[in-house]
């Protein structure tokens, strides 16, 4: 089955091994004088070891693979050709680094079960050692924008360069909280794959941002984010846009399947096979009628010996990139790989009148 959204292409890419696991111990200490965090996991028969460790003076990961031979660890960064070895000594770590260059630093780390000085509304399910990479940074307000109307407020993360913004008025207080706290998880998600990923030089492999402005309407909130990456160890760079769209009236983030319902039942549960299933055998190929219906020259069938972009092909609708725009609900087709330039076509809008949410003024708020 296709990868469903250019999203799961990105974790996969950047979440670092060692914080995928239960399993998983981090570390924190020193090489020579330099701070380091370094997360750890073994396969459990005492043979392959991987994880990731970052200087906290750049914060930026660098994936590690390696193995246990007796008692030393022997690591090796996929990046800088850095090698580690190490030995248990108590609850931590000691031995040595050897750098590209062959320079040779002390190691000595400590076990770390917590983090502290973390930021406010970081996203729920980041794990100990993305938030001991967190810990300690701040977001910096900028000017204040009109957007639609509205007075939003943008935001900077200094070491990433990440911004996103937050509602400052416009709508009723307890929803625009919502959304903001929601806006600063999304904020410091973008910052976490940011500085989990470095390319094959040890540099920063991503590049994102807001897609164009966001859309402050009366009843709905969206933005896009657009993202390219090139991060050591995946097969090879890529890139994608992932849409965010909310209630302005609960403050909740919608789902693309409660604004797009086809067919008497219910939806399956996410992620359960009868989810893909429905995904597969029912949403997409109502998507690309109504796509046909309403956008018919673009939706022409494509030369299957040539290369055009093929639009008719459900397979590319499954699990589409969403947002919500003024004039309905933009979709973003997923090509295979060798087919990318086709992604995400501007012109993929669905009225309305086909959408299961209420029109845009008329939500009776």
């Amino acid at each position: 089955m296709r990868i469903f959204l250019f999203l799961t292409a990105f974790l996969a890419a950047v979440a670092p091994a060692a914080a995928q696991s239960d399993r998983t111990r981090s570390f924190e200490g020193t090489v020579g004088r330099s701070r380091i965090v370094l997360s750890l996991e073994e396969d459990g028969k005492g043979e392959a070891a991987w994880g990731s460790y970052f200087y906290r003076s750049s914060r930026l990961d660098l994936a590690l693979e390696g193995e246990r031979r007796g008692d030393v660890l022997t690591l090796e960064a996929r990046a800088t050709q850095d090698r580690l070895e190490l030995r248990e000594e108590g609850s931590g770590l000691v031995g040595t680094l050897t750098t590209a260059a062959k320079r040779r630093f002390p190691v000595r780390l400590a076990r770390v079960t917590a983090a502290r000085d973390l930021p406010a509304d970081l996203p729920p399910e980041l794990s100990l050692h993305e938030r001991l990479q967190l810990s300690g940074l701040t977001l910096q307000p900028e000017a204040v924008e009109q957007v639609d109307g509205k007075p939003v407020r943008w935001y900077r993360e200094p070491k990433s360069g990440v911004r996103l913004f937050r509602l400052e008025s416009g709508y009723a207080a307890q929803p625009m909280a919502a959304m903001n706290a929601l806006l600063a998880q999304d904020q410091w998600r973008e910052v976490s794959r940011w500085l989990s990923c470095a390319d094959i030089g040890g540099e920063p492999g991503v590049d994102g941002g807001v897609e164009g402005k966001p859309w402050l309407g009366r009843d709905y909130v969206s933005y896009g984010w657009q993202t390219s990456w090139s991060c050591a160890g995946a097969a090879h760079p890529d890139f994608g846009t992932a849409g965010h769209s909310f209630d302005a009236h609960t403050g909740r983030e919608l789902k693309l399947d409660a604004v797009l319902r086809f067919g008497p039942a219910p939806t399956p549960p996410e992620d359960s096979d009868r989810w893909y299933g429905y995904r597969a055998q029912t949403f997409a190929p109502a998507v690309v009628k109504l796509l046909q219906r309403y956008h018919p020259q673009e939706m022409q069938p494509a030369d299957p010996d040539g290369e055009e972009c093929d639009y008719t092909d459900p397979d590319v609708w499954n699990f589409p990139a969403w947002r919500l725009t003024p004039e309905g609900l933009w979709l973003g087709a997923s090509f295979a790989r060798v087919m990318r330039a086709c992604d995400g076509p501007d012109w993929a809008v669905l009225p309305w009148s086909e959408l299961s949410v209420k029109p845009e003024g008329k939500s009776g708020a």
